[in-house]
């Protein structure tokens, strides 16, 4: 088979598939799976598609949270195509009528924000499942996820992390937090779109969870934990027992910590990032600080939220309270 010249190219699409809406977007009917790809092994591909395909059985011993549509979107922004003809018949095979499979080479690297994006645009489904590739799910991840939408206010519902479970804080009655994480993050697509979307210009990749979180606050809607909902993260940890950033982590994450802060009206967050990262930042931190430097003169930062201080949380160095 060979590769698309042009990006953007949809790699045998399946068939098209009419999902049924529910009445009024409280309870989902109809989930498209959205999963960004980028030079992932094929094998890691095929445990993450098996384990979703089993959740989604499993949501059928519950009529109340079945959805009758599932449509897993694969979106690849490898320099090449990471699966080939023969390797999506198979997980189409895979998936039988449980789910359609549908696969898209970007022909280049969009990064998490806007290959989301791409796969969320014109999505008929009620809900958008923001999945990494690096994820396994639990058989019964899917639906716990689905039963915290049926509180019409909840706009996002996040999964539990193991190995390495998340240290940010949420209700324990109502599951309610400060932002939910983009590794495996439920969406109600109105919401999702009324934000507009991931923020792919000023976080392409990282930190871009917490920023929708917030706006989607900011909006009326509630965020919250659904701490039975378990996925397997595939994170290693350290001789110190904590997972090691990767260089573009280390960059990314810390703009994103600057042009958050802007956004939200923090500026004494700003200032004070700076001053750490000038007496005790890496060399990618310290890059990141003059990125933003560059940004801030040439008034290319994002915009002040109006209220955006009813939402924004940015306590000891992280967008919320720790539970440890």
């Amino acid at each position: 088979m060979t590769e698309p010249e042009a990006a953007g190219v949809d790699v045998v699409a399946a068939a098209p598939t009419s999902p049924t809406r529910s009445a009024d977007d409280a309870t989902p009917t109809s989930v498209r799976v959205a999963i960004v790809l980028y030079e992932n092994a094929l094998d890691e591909m095929w445990r993450c598609l098996r384990s979703l395909v089993r959740s989604v059985e499993r949501t059928g011993e519950d009529p109340r949270l079945a959805p009758n549509v599932v449509t897993i979107a694969i979106g690849d922004c490898s320099g090449g195509l990471m699966i080939k003809e023969a390797d999506l018949a198979a997980l189409r095979t895979m998936a039988g009528d449980r789910a359609s499979v549908d696969y898209t080479w970007f022909g280049r690297n969009l990064g998490h924000s806007a290959g989301c994006n791409a796969l969320a645009q014109d999505a008929p489904e009620d809900a958008l499942l923001f999945l990494n590739p690096d994820c396994y799910v639990s058989p019964r991840m899917l639906g716990r996820l689905l039963s915290a939408l049926r509180d019409p206010l909840v706009a996002a519902v996040d999964a539990r992390q193991i190995p390495c479970e998340h240290p940010k804080w949420f209700d324990p009655v109502t599951g309610e937090q400060s932002w939910a994480s983009g590794a495996c993050l439920l969406v109600r697509t109105p919401w999702f779109r009324e934000a507009g979307g991931f923020d792919a210009d000023a976080f392409p990749s990282y930190v871009n969870d917490v920023d929708l979180s917030w706006r989607l606050r900011l909006a009326g809607g509630r965020v919250v934990h659904q701490p039975n909902a378990v996925v397997f993260h595939d994170k290693r940890l350290v001789e110190s027992a904590t997972v090691a950033p990767t260089r573009i982590e280390l960059y990314e994450g810390l703009l994103g910590r600057l042009l958050l802060a802007t956004r939200f009206s923090r500026e004494d967050v700003v200032e004070e990032t700076i001053e750490l990262v000038g007496a005790h930042g890496s060399t990618e931190q310290q890059r990141a600080v003059a990125e933003f430097e560059r940004r801030r003169r040439e008034k290319a930062l994002p915009e002040a939220l109006a209220g955006a201080d009813q939402v924004a949380e940015f306590v000891d160095g992280e967008y919320g309270r720790r539970r440890f």
